[in-house]
């Protein structure tokens, strides 16, 4: 369900899933891991995550708020649509950045 890549200082979670039930507590448990070795940089990959529940919503903005309190961040990468609205309408990507692609996203974390 996930694969976790380091690009320089930045943790790609790659989920390769619906961020929904057992996907959402491996995630939780990739951040933590991530987290416990002082990386802080990290993007979850969502190209191939075709829908995000209130469970996956909840642990995107948990994990966004661990990030900043240790000095880094959390971006979202090419959520597919349904993803996009759902993180549109609930207000989400108001506080984590949404980019479409990898490349754009990693030239964010150089700023």
């Amino acid at each position: 369900m996930l694969a976790v890549q380091t690009i320089g200082s930045v943790n790609v979670i790659k989920v390769r899933s619906s961020l929904i039930g057992d996907c959402v507590e491996q995630c939780r448990q990739r951040v933590e891991d991530c987290l416990k070795q002082r990386k802080n940089q990290l993007a979850f990959d969502m190209s191939e995550s075709p829908i995000v529940d209130s469970d996956g919503l909840e642990m995107i903005v948990d994990s966004q708020e661990s990030c900043l309190s240790r000095g880094g961040k959390l971006v979202l990468i090419e959520p597919q649509p349904i993803c996009k609205e759902v993180l549109n309408i609930t207000g989400v990507e108001d506080f984590v950045a949404v980019f479409d692609d990898l490349r754009t996203a990693l030239k964010d974390f150089a700023k």
